[in-house]
């Protein structure tokens, strides 16, 4: 009997220990509920322009729903735009939440944006995006959802993979010399924009966090335009086509004629129009190729 309660006595220590040392954090967490885990995948066409996986220091914005985009999980006002950053661990990156997710036996459908905005009057259909005039200084809007075949999102499975999908079109240029040309052509820059007067390309907007469908802005859409100023310009000497030059735009919505988007291209000092034709195809997270 004195052996047994021994016995008893070292297990209650040696649990207690346990506890304090390594389940602290959890101290306000029920036994039927989890924290919340993410990792990421970016579905991308591959370019150095589209973000191929983020980085330690990026940060993405959550929406914690029971199901509908503004049906808040349990209710909780604090899960509308959550933030979570990355952070390497053993050469992994892990995502660090702000507030802490918690979850129960309800089931949770989480949606995602980057890059993350903080803003009080936060409306996950409506995030601003902007053009940059700078091109290289547009960010790469993405919106993502659970993957296909993601099981249930509760207490019993916390771990969610979120598939990222860019918002923004991506157009690619590549000149050559015609045939017979000679001499040397210095590309220094590109611009896009509008026909004068026009309407078609904007530079702001918003994204519905559920779809990456923008919305733009016409109240400035007249002077939309980005340039894409070459660090290294590029040098035209004979039939071959030079390396594509890429812009992120927001894709424009209707019927686009000839024209109505135009390129300016600065060869050589000189300034050169080029029309984007009619029906070209601006699909979000697609590259368009035009030679």
């Amino acid at each position: 009997m004195r052996n047994l309660v021994l016995f008893t006595s070292m297990i209650l220590s040696f649990w207690g220990c346990s506890n304090d040392k390594d389940f602290g954090g959890l101290e306000n967490i029920g036994w039927n509920e989890k924290p919340l885990q993410i990792t990421t995948r970016i579905l991308t066409t591959k370019s150095t322009n589209f973000i191929q996986e983020f980085k330690e220091g990026s940060m993405l914005g959550l929406q914690i729903t029971s199901g509908t985009v503004d049906d808040l999980y349990n209710g909780i006002s604090t899960y509308k735009n959550v933030s979570v950053k990355a952070y390497r661990v053993n050469g992994k990156i892990r995502w660090q939440q702000s507030p802490e997710v918690i979850l129960d036996s309800n089931e949770a459908t989480i949606y995602a944006y980057y890059p993350y905005q903080e803003d009080i009057n936060f409306n996950a259909r409506q995030i601003p995006v902007k053009l940059a005039p700078n091109a290289l200084e547009t960010d790469d809007y993405m919106y993502g959802t659970h993957a296909i075949g993601q099981k249930a999102v509760n207490s019993t499975s916390p771990l969610v993979l979120l598939s990222m999908n860019h918002a923004l079109s991506l157009i690619s240029f590549q000149l050559n010399l015609s045939k017979g040309k000679t001499g040397a052509f210095i590309i220094s820059s590109v611009q896009v924009g509008n026909k004068p007067g026009g309407t078609t390309l904007v530079s702001e907007g918003t994204l519905d966090i559920t779809t990456g469908d923008i919305i733009g802005s016409t109240a400035r859409s007249t002077s939309a335009s980005t340039v894409l100023s070459l660090t290294n310009p590029v040098t035209l000497i004979n039939e071959k086509y030079c390396d594509p030059m890429r812009l992120m735009v927001i894709p424009p919505s209707g019927t686009i004629g000839t024209g109505d988007v135009e390129t300016l291209f600065t060869i050589n000092g000189e300034t050169y129009k080029f029309d984007i034709p009619a029906n070209t195809q601006w699909e979000k997270g697609k590259n368009i190729y035009i030679s």
